[in-house]
């Protein structure tokens, strides 16, 4: 295992936040898959499920050059909204939770982007590639919801 110091440590524990947050995020993407009605929406959901899908298995493999592999089992955070989880319906609800998950790991691959010690090149060249995915994953469900007309959150 390689020693772990200074910026490289700090940078581990965010990896490691990192990767709870896609797992999340891909089961909140699931549940999104499993209650929004527009074919559309459903193919584009399903594609952002595969790319948070990719991510896992590229910052797990940054983590493991690192000497730091994630747990084999993952931990999966529960879900923190309640429009994929029960109570809310309406696609423009699941859109703006969503949304919301989107913006999160666009903030948190930036904080990532502004370690200055223990990101080599190609950690950076991950991170910077996973933003840019996820920057279009937040401005497509902000353009659907820009676009859409209508409550946005109705209890069941």
């Amino acid at each position: 295992m390689a020693s772990v110091i200074g910026g490289e440590a700090a940078f581990i524990g965010s990896l490691t936040e990192l990767i709870e947050l896609n797992w999340s995020t891909v089961d909140a993407l699931a549940a999104a898959l499993s209650r929004v009605s527009r074919p559309g929406d459903k193919s584009r959901i399903a594609g952002f499920l595969h790319d948070h899908e990719r991510h896992l298995e590229v910052l797990a493999a940054l983590a493991h050059e690192l000497g730091e592999p994630p747990a084999e089992s993952g931990y999966r955070p529960k879900l923190k909204s309640k429009a994929l989880t029960n109570g809310m319906v309406g696609d423009r609800a699941i859109l703006e939770a969503m949304r919301h998950y989107e913006e999160d790991s666009c903030a948190a691959y930036e904080r990532m982007l502004s370690f200055r010690e223990g990101l080599s090149e190609r950690a950076r060249d991950v991170l910077r590639h996973s933003l840019a995915v996820e920057r279009r994953h937040r401005d497509w469900f902000s353009e659907q919801l820009d676009s859409r007309q209508g409550l946005l959150l109705l209890p069941l």
